[in-house]
């Protein structure tokens, strides 16, 4: 039932304590957390379920989110697919589901507030719960640890690149990386940004 089904869910969204954080190119990265190619997080929350979020990395590529558009309860996502969709301005986009599993929860409070995705990505900004058959074969292929750290800097080059010479040498001074680069940098275009780091297409 309906009350049942908000137990449930109040369940789910209790937090452990915040994460470890440790930088990879300036970029936050979580302690004990797997690590998707298109720039989302998943980790063992209660029962051996995942809970999955946006990265540093992503937050900060696109800036302060004006929506977000979370999967139903009960949709079976399907790692690799489209999981959400968020935007800013007339730009939208397709984000990837880093595993395949069924939607148990939500944050109702991230989908009202986009912002808290973007000021604290890996706990308060969590974006879905997923009931996975077998939690072991979807982590496959997932970056973590040191991996994951190799991955990031990889993938921070990749963005020094498209923004230019000028930044380039910034980073390689130990430079912050930049809070909001489509904002900053607008010569890189939205739908760039997305294929290139998302893996998606425009939606």
């Amino acid at each position: 039932c309906t009350f049942d089904q908000m137990l449930d869910e109040l369940y789910f969204e209790q937090l452990q304590n915040p994460p470890v954080y440790n930088l990879a190119s300036g970029y936050r990265m979580a302690d004990g957390y797997y690590y998707h190619m298109g720039h989302n997080w998943a980790r063992f929350d209660h029962g051996g379920r995942l809970r999955v979020g946006f990265d540093d990395f992503l937050v900060k590529l696109f800036g302060g989110l004006e929506f977000l558009a979370l999967p139903p309860l009960g949709t079976t996502l399907t790692k690799d697919q489209v999981g959400l969709t968020f935007g800013r301005q007339n730009h939208k986009a397709a984000a990837l589901s880093p595993v395949t599993g069924t939607v148990l929860a939500v944050n109702h409070k991230v989908r009202e507030h986009p912002e808290i995705a973007h000021e604290d990505p890996y706990h308060e900004g969590w974006l879905y719960i997923l009931e996975a058959e077998k939690i072991e074969p979807e982590l496959a292929g997932l970056y973590s640890d040191k991996e994951s750290f190799q991955w990031m800097e990889k993938e921070s080059q990749n963005l020094c690149h498209l923004m230019g010479p000028r930044y380039e040498q910034l980073a390689a001074t130990g430079g912050e990386p930049i809070d909001d680069v489509f904002g900053n940098f607008p010569e890189i275009k939205w739908d760039r940004l997305v294929r290139t780091f998302l893996r998606t297409k425009k939606r």
